[in-house]
């Protein structure tokens, strides 16, 4: 095994390795680093020297990572991260001067809060921007940790080095495409009648609709797996697929697709969507201000409410 000095890591070559392995391309990354061609690929010399690995190899006619900077990128700019935000802490916050990147760690539909929050941040600092990551199983310990500003999720239990502030409550809804045969007589057996979207939370995660059908002895026609609820919309409008989630998931996508809804006929418990902070960072000026905008933000798109269960959208 390649032994390595800390004493010899260069804090720059890092700042270079974090954008090469986004890059892909030497040439790009130099103009985003400020650094001549020649310059960079120096330092990705430098990087392969002192890693024992290619880092970067080409590929057809382009350049990929290997398998441990694959590995690496995610702690990397995690560790990039920590780094700026301890050497900053001391620096007074000036929203209209910043040009920092503040991340977000949520499922996909979270950007439906993005066109609210990127207007506010565009009126009162318009080099700021923001970053979406996908969920991962350490997410939570992450934000608490301060490696990601803020998290966006369902209400789940979290130990005290997280702030869990609910946003709004959504029931299980049904969403279809309009005219959808099965809303005509709708019940369970309707429901059960087509098959059913599903997004992959996870190996042995079971849904809680899947869940509460197996109490009642019953099962539901099992149609795609998808990674990323936004996927589901353009099937659904295409398609008898049902998509059954809670509403405020795709309460913006209702109409661009000609979508309609119905009440989940499951006595199922509404689910809360909530934003996650860190305890100990919830005094620093940056993230405080960020916070407020997101939370305006993320409160107005996702605070709609669902049609009257009482009735089915008209179809």
């Amino acid at each position: 095994m390649h032994e390595i000095h800390y004493e010899d890591i260069d804090l720059n070559l890092l700042v270079v390795l974090d954008v090469l392995l986004e890059e892909r391309h030497v040439t790009r990354a130099a103009k985003r680093l400020h650094r001549t061609q020649s310059a960079t690929s120096h330092a990705l010399a430098r990087l392969r020297e002192q890693l024992d690995d290619p880092i970067l190899v080409r590929v057809g006619g382009q350049m990929c990572p290997t398998p441990r900077a694959e590995r690496i990128a995610p702690e990397l700019r995690r560790l990039l991260r920590s780094i700026g935000r301890v050497l900053g802490q001391n620096e007074e916050w000036n929203p209209e001067a910043s040009r920092r990147t503040f991340t977000i760690v949520g499922p996909d539909f979270t950007t439906a809060a993005f066109p609210r929050l990127l207007a506010s941040l565009t009126e009162s600092a318009p080099q700021v921007s923001v970053e979406l990551i996908p969920p991962t199983p350490t997410m939570f310990r992450d934000v608490g940790d301060g490696h990601y500003d803020l998290g966006f999720f369902r209400v789940v239990p979290t130990d005290e080095a997280v702030i869990c502030e609910s946003l709004s409550s959504h029931p299980q809804t049904v969403f279809a495409r309009r005219g959808h045969p099965a809303l005509s007589d709708w019940g369970l057996d309707a429901w059960l009648s087509y098959p059913h979207i599903r997004i992959r939370v996870g190996e042995g995660n079971d849904s809680p609709v899947d869940v509460a059908l197996r109490t009642l002895g019953r099962q539901r026609q099992f149609g795609p797996l998808l990674p990323h609820f936004m996927l589901a919309p353009p099937l659904l409008a295409q398609s008898d697929l049902l998509f059954t989630v809670p509403y405020g998931i795709l309460a913006d996508v209702v109409k661009p697709f000609d979508l309609v809804t119905a009440p989940c006929p499951l006595p199922l418990e509404p689910i809360e969507i909530a934003l996650y902070r860190s305890r100990r960072l919830q005094r620093d000026p940056a993230i405080s201000w960020f916070h407020s905008l997101a939370y305006d933000a993320f409160g107005a798109t996702f605070g709609t409410q669902p049609p009257s269960p009482r009735r089915v959208s008209s179809p």
